[in-house]
């Protein structure tokens, strides 16, 4: 072909930005005033006031490091952006010891975008009496190429007490050159593989009014451990194992069944007046909290079964408020003596974790918070959801899954049901709770069985509880096979022998494993950005559709011993291959996942591409774990499909075939509107700018927008202009970003079926 017809237009959608930023000291003789102190080492141990010794100028930063204290300087006001500074340099003088164990970190928030150890910097080490140059280069090696900072944290690396150390001149160096550009190929054929994409994999768990009003989100879930054990009746919550075992009435004193203003009605609520559709959890377990609307009760009393190891008064800043009954449930035999009424102890070995032997409390009373219900007891719950919405075929609540990750019982809810589930305990619970829901509301579509991770994809807590995931006698009184496939099996069966499909949606929870890409004890569910951490974590999204890739975590260790191929999770081809062999006809839901921290880049970038596999996958519904913090680049991930423009503007179609050179460098997704328009997505995961090459199979003519965010800007417009032809070319896509280019309908391109009819959704 001539150039002529492969017209080729330039986007410039450079990296290059007019608001480069200067070099500033972050300390010179002070801090600067843009930063605070937020230091939690004691007064005694520091001062940014010190006389000597001195490197230049009139002050330095004296610092006793002991027992995990440290300096924090934090920009409350304004980020940084890593992308704008070469390196951020600094004196160190090693007092009279020298050899001290300092680490320092860059944080936004509380997630780290770095975390180095400072001698490791320093020119010649940290040495007594001497003052020495820090340099921390902001590249690659150090996490520091791209994301957001605005704490900067130095601090005691040992645990014990070192001797002092001082710093001086602290600056932040701007960047004057730019990483060269990769160059990528990317190629979209609007004929082959075409798959609608379900809005309603764009969906969240929870979220508040701000993200909620931000987004849009269609799809909203109302789940998670506290939904076990709910109490619709009195509105009533379990903290279960989360927190102290405890009751909580959500509308203290209130009357009525449900009461006036109830959690569950204020969620759907919220959920339908910005747009969106709940998914409602119907508990299975067979307890409710007891109708106590005043008075919060606890599943292990200190009085009634002995000491424990923590309470509830040990959380810092719970004076005032707590209640020093409530036990965590763990304990020491050594303390803990007392015994029922059979002359039993209640603190009983369970288990060796590190090497250490545990004791919980068991044989409590779960009449201390709860009481037995039967399937029967929600019926009349969906019946105020009809009332208060409508039928689900009238535009009332319509989608409901059958408890939360019912193979955690015995731990997360061992309170009440310490039994190991098995997987007749599972499928027949879940079995009579959606006959109930079936027969209240016909239109009504169910999700189960709602496992919690990749364990309970192949068995049963009752073989896990034995240390045998794969083999268990369980499963094997099951036919050797996988809890999940078994389960589709009972689902298609039933519908069989009945008449009614119970289950409307395979509903499974999946995380990414190994450590640093998630961890359940930060506030953010991700607190990681080092430079290891995050090429894993955009490496690991894999998990979700490459039947090839072995996991870089301990799921690699359980090998290939049979067909299944562990090793290789392939999630979403494998539960496609799992419907189609027991239960075709079945949807795929992912109820929850989380691939990393809101504010950081490649939390975020993550974020924005599982959608984007989703997508292409076919996956029918998703919700992530939870919503994204208001104005966070999590939240970002989502606006790039509903609501990129600021107008609510919504990405949506077909997903097409669509390939790139490199994927491990820059993935690339394409979504046709068919009639109306292409959504080219594309998330540059190395730490260069890529220059892109793309085909399309068909000729566009028109206008075209871009879009994009990274972990130093949020999602804004990038650039705009016209376009004719087949091809084109995007230059410098930043590193670690993610760009939506809304192009204009290629040519003959349609989806015209058999019947003569636009097809389009």
């Amino acid at each position: 072909m001539t150039a002529r017809l492969l017209p080729v237009l330039l986007l410039l959608l450079a990296c290059t930005r007019a608001d480069a930023q200067s070099s500033f000291d972050l300390y010179a003789d002070a801090l600067h005033p843009t930063f605070q102190d937020w230091s939690w080492a004691a007064a005694a141990d520091y001062s940014l006031a010190n006389t000597a010794p001195l490197q230049g100028g009139g002050r330095s930063i004296r610092f006793v490091p002991r027992s995990w204290n440290g300096l924090l300087f934090a920009s409350p006001s304004a980020n940084h952006e890593a992308a704008d500074y070469e390196s951020l340099t600094f004196w160190i003088h090693g007092g009279s010891n020298g050899g001290q164990n300092l680490r320092l970190s860059l944080l936004d928030g509380q997630a780290a975008l770095a975390e180095v150890d400072v001698a490791t910097y320093t020119s010649g080490g940290i040495v007594a009496a001497t003052w020495h140059a820090v340099t921390l280069p902001f590249n690659a090696a150090t996490g520091l190429a791209s994301g957001s900072f605005n704490r900067v944290q130095l601090m005691d690396f040992s645990g014990a007490t070192q001797g002092t150390v001082y710093f001086d001149t602290l600056r932040f160096n701007a960047r004057t050159t730019q990483p060269p550009a990769g160059t990528q190929n990317v190629s979209v054929d609007l004929a082959l593989e075409r798959r609608a994409v379900s809005p309603l994999i764009f969906g969240v768990s929870y979220g508040d009014a701000a993200t909620l009003a931000a987004v849009r989100y269609p799809l909203r879930r109302w789940g998670g451990n506290s939904t076990t054990r709910y109490n619709w009746q009195a509105d009533v919550h379990s903290t279960a194992g989360d927190w102290y075992w405890q009751n909580i009435p959500d509308t203290p004193g209130g009357s009525g069944s449900p009461p006036a203003g109830n959690s569950a009605d204020a969620f759907i609520d919220a959920t339908r007046a910005n747009g969106g559709e709940a998914l409602m959890s119907i508990p299975s377990i067979g307890v409710a909290p007891l109708d106590d609307r005043t008075n919060k009760h606890w599943g292990f009393s200190q009085t009634k079964y002995g000491p424990q190891l923590r309470d509830e008064c040990d959380e810092p800043g719970s004076a005032g408020w707590c209640t020093a009954d409530a036990g965590n449930g763990e304990c020491d035999p050594a303390q803990n003596t007392r015994t029922d009424p059979q002359g039993n102890r209640y603190c009983q070995y369970y288990a060796t974790i590190d090497g250490q032997q545990r004791f919980h409390i068991v044989n409590n009373a779960r009449s201390d918070t709860s009481f037995d219900v039967t399937p029967a007891f929600w019926t009349p719950w969906i019946a105020h959801f009809q009332s208060r919405y409508g039928t689900a075929a009238a535009g009332g609540v319509r989608l409901y899954a059958l408890d939360n990750e019912p193979m955690l019982w015995n731990s997360t809810h061992r309170d009440v049901h310490p039994a190991a589930p098995t997987y007749d305990e599972v499928w027949t619970r879940g079995r009579d709770l959606a006959i109930r829901i079936k027969q209240q509301d016909a239109a009504a579509l169910v999700f189960g069985p709602v496992t919690w991770g990749y364990p309970d994809l192949f068995t049963s807590a009752a073989d896990a509880e034995d240390c045998n995931c794969l083999a268990g006698p369980d499963r094997a009184a099951h036919g050797g096979k996988p809890f999940v496939q078994w389960y589709l099996e009972q689902v298609c069966a039933y519908q069989t022998a009945n008449g009614v499909r119970l289950v409307d949606y395979l509903d499974l929870h999946y995380y990414p494993q190994g450590g640093g890409i998630i961890d359940f004890n930060s506030g953010n569910l991700g607190y990681s950005e080092s430079p290891a951490v995050a090429a894993k974590r955009l490496r690991s999204l894999k998990e979700l559709h490459d039947p090839n890739y072995v996991s870089e975590s301990w799921i690699a260790d359980l090998g290939d011993a049979d067909a299944y191929h562990y090793s290789k999770p392939g999630l979403i081809p494998r539960a496609k291959a799992w419907i189609a062999q027991s239960c075709p006809g079945t949807k795929l839901a992912i109820s929850e996942y989380n691939w990393g921290p809101d504010q950081g880049a490649t939390g975020a970038l993550a974020q924005a591409e599982a959608l984007a596999i989703f997508a292409r996958e076919g996956v029918d519904a998703a919700m992530r774990w939870g919503a994204p913090t208001p104005g966070s680049y999590a939240e970002d991930a989502f606006k790039l499909y509903l609501n990129y423009d600021g107008a609510f503007a919504r990405v949506g179609g077909d997903s097409v075939r669509t390939t790139a050179s490199d994927a491990d460098a820059l993935s690339a997704y394409a979504i046709h509107r068919s009639g109306e328009r292409l959504f080219l997505l594309l998330f540059n995961k190395s730490t260069s700018p890529q220059n892109v090459n793309v085909t399309v199979s068909g000729a566009m003519s028109g206008a075209w927008t871009a879009w994009r965010f990274d972990g130093s800007h949020h999602l804004a417009a990038a650039g705009s202009g016209t376009v004719a032809g087949t091809n084109f070319a995007l230059t410098a896509v930043p590193a670690r970003s993610a760009t939506l280019v809304v192009l204009p309908n290629p040519a003959g391109s349609d989806r015209i079926f058999a019947s003569g009819f636009d097809a389009a959704p």
